[in-house]
Parts: structure tokens; C-alpha cells; sequence
């Protein structure tokens, strides 16, 4: 089963395809130590999309759609 992540960034959302969660998902400080990790964490996942927001406005708008 494909596992996917949305970030929402200043600048758009970004949709990423984990590989590897299971493995590094067992306990907190091994997450975040492959987040803070820029080459683990570019083996565990893959930008899958990005779609920027149009204007300052509109990001605006999204940010208050899903708080």
C-alpha cells in the first residue's frame, strides 16, 4: 500500500511518496533524525508533486481552508 504525504510550504503544497516509513516509523527520535537527515530523508521519500499557489492571496485562502 502506497503511503503519501501533503506538506503545505509558503509557496504551494508539495505531495511526497514515502518508501520506507515501516522501517524508520517505529520510534519518534528515528523519524526525526531522517528528517533532519537531507540524505536519508531524500531516500525515504520522493516528490510525487508540487502545485505553487497563485498568488500571495490565494495562499492566504488555502492556509485558513484547512485550520
Amino acid at each position: 500500500m502506497a503511503l503519501y504525504l501533503l506538506f503545505e510550504s509558503a509557496s504551494g503544497y508539495a505531495l511526497f511518496h514515502a518508501h520506507g516509513i515501516d522501517e524508520i516509523g517505529q520510534s519518534v527520535d528515528a523519524v526525526r533524525s531522517t528528517v533532519l537527515d537531507l540524505k536519508r530523508f531524500s531516500k525515504a521519500v520522493k516528490l510525487a508533486g508540487f502545485t505553487p499557489f497563485l498568488s500571495a492571496v490565494d495562499a492566504l485562502n488555502q492556509c485558513n481552508a484547512i485550520s
